[in-house]
């Protein structure tokens, strides 16, 4: 039986925990719990707040035991007040930042990238383990502070009520419930925190609430909470800006509450603004774009303590920042200046709260906005312009009633004052002014933290909670006939898509869909598209309804293989789809059989490869395909997609090498088309029939290497298809010999050759980092070998070079597996002629921008200046650049000319060697502009090979993707890829030139 009743507020800038001892009978008394952490190196204190930054300290950091804890000795990390203050001055060894990262979907949210711009020595963790480590602190501190006597008063025994933004999807949720598993905390609620903070509100009026220092807060009466009360929460703390409505009604004569809307996740908030005053700080100090990410966030730590001075109710006149100056760009030592009040004001009241139209729209583009921390944060810094549209989809026909501020963004009063006098302007009326009742907790530090305990004492005890369900509703995509719904061949047609769970689907309930009669493949690959929207409650259960694209949010697709029992094969079978909203906050989707017992729960995956996006996001790999609408619009006739297969299985059941020369003529044949022009579904159909010979390819050579080629232009490049996961780890298991226990299997030893690894490298972007580290693994011996050691046999020339681009490809390995590829072919720069593999395979692995892969597996900046340097050294050794047209002279850069176009060049890009145009393509890739800070090179670095391009006739797209950046144009991503791509594939990007011709199948 739990003693108390506990919230704790996970936040973006601070943690905080309250509590509430259970006592029959009595009202609850809601507790502070002081954090004891430390603020200097072996010093305890305790805070009311724990500060959610980790250090992760060096060896010569402090002396030993420095961050020694009275319940545990051996800590060799710190968390709380001394981890944010020593982070500020050694920012490459702190974590921040990490809920906003639960919620980024274009990185491994469970892999150690954090800190994102970390030193070469420190061990990373990821989102997940920091947040785990930041409540892991609190029960630890907890029961040595109040169980240290009594087993029952444990934390972990307590009913735990932990609060996430209301906007956090489901995937966010799931991995906030991980981060608390792994701390211990098995017993956990969520609860949406603008609820967290109408709950203090009620709390402070209904019952005494005690500070850190344990006096009462100040209450207050909640006379306004009657029946029609329509009230609007505006949540903006250190990463998130949260908008909730919620209002009062009468149900049966009583007053119940109910959460009318939610609105979209905004990576916006705190870590926004301190952002914008460091550009403004950086700016001023003459030094735009100069500083590197260290030096930079180390600022941003700066102008963030400078902002809270000069926002509190007592400023002083100014701030002095200050900031380490580093970088080839700056002149080392201390940079300093100060911030004023008035500087504060221009940037974030005309940055963040400026006066609009209530007609106003957020700002959307194909990037996003402040991103130099490697975060998605949205494109619209504009707070105004979100709520305005929240307040016009959610109350479109009465304006709220009151307004409750939450967050430590309105901490300052002049902030709060501007979003009212910015709302008054939009809802005034001549014959009805709009007065809102303004309601306000005692601290908005600690209030959601109160509201969270108040909450968890309601559902111990049964008291009257908000109403809230979902906060969107959920659809599936389903396929009508032999038609994929979500897919039209016109983007900008409605998609019809089945309602699972409505919006405000009640905790505990669950639904089980007898309608529409739905039909389950079992034993083959299937997929199944999750889609939520919070746009439109309308919709009900077993619904299938036309949707805007604009209105639907896609989450990650769930494709895998469902079984039906042993020797059951492939078969259909009627089902119907089971939903539940837990008790702890998450939604469940299954399928139950009508025949029989059978269920499937459907588990979704917590990352989606964002590959076809329409909207390429900066802080995430631009997609470098997108689906095309004429690919998807055009079937084959399944008699001629037989055949085909057919001609596939005789051909290699024959002897005769000829046939398998044949082969790719004979399938042009039977298609009707050229193999190039092969759009993507053609290319999966064939594959199961290539899959079906696997074990005729070891008639011959000639066998084996024309069903590597068959097998990888099929499946190239290893995504764009829903199913592709699964064709991928197929291949994988017909080439592999079984793993043992809790082991991937491990490729064959007798496979080898060219052909073979350019199978992998054409496939590489579907393999999951673990079978990329396998592939690596087989690949090391022959590429990195041991000193004293020989490779298993002597590859030659042509294998050699495959193997190298095949590992150029695997963009998920480790950052040190990488640095040592590079290293090693940098060595190779000094054989003449360079082989050309070198230069491709020194551009993919030093790319700035991957093409499939995570944003934390990209190489720092600073390693990739040394490569650049030495590739830049390689001019001394050629002959003088050949003369540029005159037009190509004036330039808005001094001594840089400037391309006009690709033919403004063509006469010196036809003079250069080959050698000299893989050399520039690499200098683009390794310079080429992303934003962030951590990944781009330094600017003068930049400039060098700005030079270089102009100077040797580049075409004007690299020099584009230099200077500015941007989507890749086709020409530049099929060269990365090796290959053209199968037409059912294209750049999410205007195609600028033709693609380069694919190698032989």
């Amino acid at each position: 039986m739990a003693r108390y009743c506990i919230g704790i507020d996970l936040g973006t800038t601070n943690t905080a925990l309250a509590y509430v001892e259970l006592k029959p009978g009595e009202q609850p008394r809601i507790h502070t719990f002081t954090v004891p952490q430390l603020v200097a190196p072996g010093e305890l204190a305790w805070r009311p707040l724990l500060p959610s930054f980790l250090y992760l300290p060096g060896e010569h950091d402090w002396p030993k035991g420095a961050c020694a804890l009275p319940w545990d000795r051996e800590r060799k990390y710190v968390v709380g007040e001394l981890a944010r203050e020593q982070g500020a001055r050694v920012p490459g060894r702190l974590v921040s930042s990490a809920k906003s990262w639960l919620c980024h979907g274009g990185v491994d949210r469970q892999a150690a990238i954090l800190p994102w711009n970390g030193l070469p020595d420190v061990t990373r963790i990821s989102p997940v383990e920091a947040s785990a480590r930041y409540l892991c602190h609190l029960r630890e501190a907890w029961n040595w502070q109040m169980a240290a006597n009594d087993e029952t008063a444990r934390l972990e025994r307590q009913q735990v009520v932990l609060t996430i933004p209301a906007s956090f999807d489901e995937m966010a949720r799931r991995l906030t419930l991980e981060a608390a598993r792994q701390a211990g905390l098995e017993q956990v609620t969520l609860l949406e925190e603008p609820q967290a903070a109408f709950y203090a509100w009620m709390a402070a009026g209904r019952c005494e609430v005690f500070g850190a220092d344990g006096s009462a807060a100040l209450g207050h009466s909640d006379d306004a909470l009657k029946p029609g009360l329509l009230c609007v929460v505006v949540d903006v703390g250190g990463g998130t800006t949260d908008f909730t409505l919620i209002q009062a009604v009468e149900r049966e004569g009583e007053l119940d509450l109910v959460r009318q809307a939610v609105g979209d996740h905004l990576l916006l908030g705190g870590d926004n603004m301190d952002l914008a005053l460091a550009r403004h700080v950086e700016a001023k100090l003459g030094l735009a774009g100069k500083l590197d990410a260290v030096s930079f966030f180390q600022l941003a730590q700066a102008c963030r303590r400078a902002k809270e001075l000069l926002l509190s109710e007592k400023p002083p006149t100014s701030v002095p920042v200050t900031v380490m100056g580093r970088g080839r760009a700056v002149v080392g030592g201390t940079l300093s200046t100060s911030l004023t009040a008035e500087e504060i004001a221009s940037v974030l009241l005309e940055g963040f709260f400026p006066f609009c139209a209530y007609e106003a729209n957020p700002e959307r583009a194909s990037d996003l906005g402040l991103h130099e921390m490697g975060l998605p944060y949205v494109r619209d810094p504009a707070i105004p312009h979100h709520l305005a549209a929240f307040l016009r989809t959610f109350a479109p026909e009465r304006p709220p009633d009151a307004v409750l501020f939450n967050g430590g963004v309105f901490q300052s009063g002049q902030l709060r004052q501007r979003l009212l006098e910015v709302m008054r302007r939009w809802l005034d009326q001549p014959a009805r002014p709009w007065q809102p009742r303004v309601l306000t907790n005692p601290s908005l530090d600690l209030a959601v933290a109160w509201g969270a305990a108040y909450f968890a004492w309601l559902r111990q005890t049964g008291g009257k909670r908000i109403r809230s369900g979902l906060a969107r509703s959920y659809y599936l995509g389903v396929a009508l006939g032999a038609r994929d719904t979500t897919a039209p061949s016109d983007q900008s047609q409605p998609v019809t898509v089945l309602c699972v769970a409505p919006r405000q689907l009640e905790e505990g309930r669950e639904i089980c869909l007898q309608e529409p009669a739905l039909v389950l493949t079992l034993g083959e690959p299937v997929s199944f598209p999750l889609f939520a929207s919070a746009v439109r409650p309308q919709d009900r259960p077993g619904q299938l309804v036309q949707v805007q694209p604009g209105q639907l949010q896609s989450l990650p697709t769930l494709s895998t293989v469902l079984k039906g029992g042993k020797r059951a094969g492939v078969r259909e079978i009627p089902v119907m789809i089971t939903v539940r909203l837990t008790e702890i906050g998450t939604l469940e989707l299954g399928l139950r059989s009508r025949l029989g017992e059978q269920n499937w729960k459907l588990e979704f995956p917590l990352r989606q490869a964002q590959v076809f996006a329409k909207d390429a996001a900066v802080s995430q790999p631009t997609p470098p395909v997108e689906i095309s609408d004429s690919a998807i619009a055009e079937t084959w006739p399944e008699e001629t997609l037989q055949a085909a297969g057919q001609a596939i299985v005789d051909a290699f059941q024959q002897d005769d090498a000829e046939v398998l020369r044949q082969l790719p003529k004979r399938l042009e044949a039977v298609l009707r088309c050229p193999r190039e022009d092969w759009p993507l579904s053609v290319c999966r159909q064939l594959w199961p029939f290539v899959a079906q010979v696997v074990s005729q390819r070891t008639r011959s050579a000639v066998h084996v290497a024309r069903w590597y080629h068959l097998a990888g232009f099929c499946l190239r490049p290893g995504f764009g298809d829903a199913l592709d996961s699964h064709r991928v780890e197929q291949l994988w298991k017909l080439l592999s010999v079984p793993g043992k226990s809790g082991t991937p299997a491990s490729l064959r030893p007798g496979e080898g050759g060219p052909e073979y690894w350019i199978l992998w490298r054409r496939v590489a972007g579907g393999l999951s980092a673990t079978l990329q580290q396998a592939l690596f693994d087989r690949l090391r011996p022959f590429l990195l070998p041991q000193r004293g050691k020989q490779p298993p046999y002597r590859p030659n020339a042509h294998e050699w070079a495959e193997m190298w681009r095949a590992a150029a490809s695997l963009e998920r390995l480790p950052l040190a597996s990488k640095q040592q590829l590079g290293e090693t072919l940098l060595r190779g720069l000094k054989r003449q002629p360079i082989p050309p593999y070198v230069l491709w395979s020194l551009a993919r692995l030093g790319s700035r921008q991957p093409l499939y892969g995570p944003w934390n597996c990209v190489l720092p900046a600073d390693r990739i200046a040394d490569w650049l340097r030495q590739l830049l050294q390689l001019e001394a050794s050629w002959e003088p650049a050949p003369a540029l047209p005159r037009k190509l002279e004036a330039s808005p850069m001094p001594g840089v000319p400037q391309a006009e176009s690709p033919a403004a060049s063509s006469d010196a890009q036809n003079a250069l060697s080959q050698e000299r145009r893989d050399w520039l393509f690499c200098l683009a890739q390794l310079s080429r502009r992303t934003g962030l800070r951590a990944v781009d090179v330094d600017e003068s670095l930049r400039q060098e090979v700005l030079l270089r391009l102009h100077r040797y006739g580049a075409s004007a797209e690299l020099i584009e993707a230099v200077r500015q950046g941007g989507a890749r144009a086709e020409q530049e991503a099929g060269r990365l890829f090796g290959e053209r791509l199968p037409l059912g594939l294209r750049l999410a990007a205007p195609l600028v030139d033709q693609p380069s011709a694919s190698e032989t199948m």
